[in-house]
């Protein structure tokens, strides 16, 4: 009987190891340790909150177009795109939910930029916006480019045609027709 209760136990222990190994999220896997807010700003080129608009999978991580809204360190196109690398100890992102605003601390000088869960990307809570705006202020609202300007686009540099050599063409196809009518009623009446 006791031999039975051991070995039930241990049995119940492995099943449980297993579904919590094989349970963990893919990042259990990374192995960074986060830094202080202080830090993850000192380490970024980039510190934006964006809306993230579509997500699309690119090998193991995922590529996010984003509208930013505020910037509060470098100058983030209004549409940008971060890309966060995925796989086993990449420390990814993962798929970020559409509609939903996050502050990226992103890194890199053009998009897109690179941003993992590290570096101190997270959701744009009040109370994380609020630590953030303490060390760096307000920051600057990131505003859509202007629409282009109607462009007047001269045909030719030259004066414009006379009323005379305008009209000629016509007139000319007046009196074709004219004179086709007269032959036409001469021939009906012979």
């Amino acid at each position: 009987m006791l031999r039975a209760v051991r070995l039930a136990a241990a049995l119940l222990v492995a099943c449980v190891g297993l579904v919590v190994t094989v349970s963990a999220p893919a990042a259990a896997d990374c192995t960074c340790k986060q830094a202080g807010l202080e830090k993850q700003i000192a380490q970024a080129d980039l510190i934006f909150v964006g809306t993230i608009d579509r997500v699309e999978a690119q090998g193991n991580g995922f590529l996010y177009e984003i509208t930013a809204s505020r910037a509060y360190q470098g100058t983030p196109e209004r549409e940008t795109q971060v890309l966060s690398a995925g796989g086993r100890d990449a420390c990814g992102l993962g798929e970020l939910g559409v509609g939903t605003s996050y502050v990226f601390f992103a890194s890199g000088t053009a998009t897109p930029y690179a941003a993992d869960a590290c570096g101190g990307t997270s959701v744009a809570n009040p109370a994380k916006v609020d630590k953030v705006e303490g060390i760096l202020g307000a920051g600057t609202a990131v505003e859509p480019p202007p629409p282009p300007t109607a462009q007047r686009t001269l045909v030719e540099d030259a004066a414009p045609a006379g009323f005379a050599r305008a009209a000629a063409p016509g007139a000319a196809a007046v009196l074709v027709g004219l004179l086709g009518l007269l032959v036409v009623r001469r021939l009906a009446r012979s």
